[in-house]
Order: structure tokens, then sequence, then C-alpha cells
């Protein structure tokens, strides 16, 4: 079976709207097309979440555990708090992603609101405005240290 790669990159500041629909970057969305997606919250609570995973990176992180070395029972306990967490949604035909209310409350969105996309390469990450800006002071010391082994930026 031939899986896709997707390299899903950039960050894009958007609102949502009323109905809880935000619209997706067309770069994405001609990479993601019009199939099933799923919507993780994380569990991180210094810095909730919302994930937007593509059909691959679904499955990938399924295969993950599967092939981890944990006993049977623990892999069956934590993929189905993954599949517990997870909802499926579509791109619309406007090309809007629809967001459930019920997914609003933990990464602190707001219909209506401003919010940022991230693209993480196979998956994107959907935060409030003020959860990506922890992100960035976060990631800033970590990013100094190991750019001095890579010297990207």
């Amino acid at each position: 079976m031939e899986t896709k790669s997707y390299k899903l990159g950039g960050f894009y500041p958007y609102k949502m709207d009323a109905k809880c629909r935000v619209s997706m970057p067309a770069d994405w969305r001609a990479q993601i097309g019009n199939g099933e997606l799923q919507l993780l919250q994380s569990s991180n609570e210094k810095l909730p979440t919302l994930r937007v995973l593509t059909a691959n990176e679904f499955e990938k992180m399924q295969k993950e555990v599967e092939d981890s070395d944990l006993k049977p029972a623990q892999k069956r306990a934590y993929l189905g708090a993954f599949f517990e967490r997870c909802t499926k949604t579509y791109i619309n035909d406007q090309g809007k992603l629809s967001i459930p209310k019920a997914l609003l409350d933990h990464p602190g969105l707001v219909a209506g609101e401003s919010l940022v996309l991230c693209g993480r390469g196979g998956y994107i990450e959907i935060l409030n405005e003020d959860n990506y800006q922890k992100l960035c002071a976060a990631r800033e010391a970590t990013i100094e240290e190991l750019d001095a082994d890579f010297g990207f930026f």
C-alpha cells in the first residue's frame, strides 16, 4: 500500500467564523485534498492545542503504538485513549475546516476570534494566539541550543 507524504509547513493567523469553521491555506488544501481528517485534543495542559491529523499521520501514530514494546493491555489502553480523543472532520468545498463546539474549550478557541494554524509536516496544530506566543517563547531557547549544531537559523 502506498502512503502519501504530506509536507504541511508555515504558520497562518486566521479568524474562526461564528459557525466554528476556519479557512485552510490553499497550499495545504492542495496537499490534503478532501479526505477524512482527525481532530486530536492534546493532553498538554500547559500548552493545549488541537491537532488536525491527515489520514497518513493518523495511521502512522497508530502504528507507532502498535509496534512499540508496550504490553498488549497497555497498547489497548493507549490506543483507546487515542481514538477517544479523535473526532472525524473534513474540509468543505469552500476550503473550511469545521471544528465541533465541544472541542473548543480545551485549546481555548472561541468562535469568531483569532487563532493560529501551524504546519508540522504531517499534521496541523491549531492554537489560540496566547498559546502560540507561549509556544514561540518556550521554543526559542531550545532552538538556539540546537542551532549551534545545525546552523540553519
